[in-house]
């Protein structure tokens, strides 16, 4: 019973899906990292060089 209705199964539609998805987060990503501030970036970039914990986006 279960064997034929996983057999019925088209995943094909999931891949498509799965890529659409992919595809809008790294649009979103690319977009944000492209919207920053020089100053928020330098910040960003001097985070591992830095012994303070603080969230630059809030300066």
């Amino acid at each position: 019973m279960i064997k034929d209705l996983v057999s019925a199964l088209d995943y094909s539609a999931y891949a498509e899906v799965a890529l659409g998805l992919f595809v809008a987060a790294f649009a979103v990503i690319f977009y944000g990292a492209f919207k920053l501030s020089s100053q928020a970036s330098a910040r960003f970039a001097s985070i591992p060089l830095s012994d303070d914990v603080e969230d630059p986006r809030y300066e």
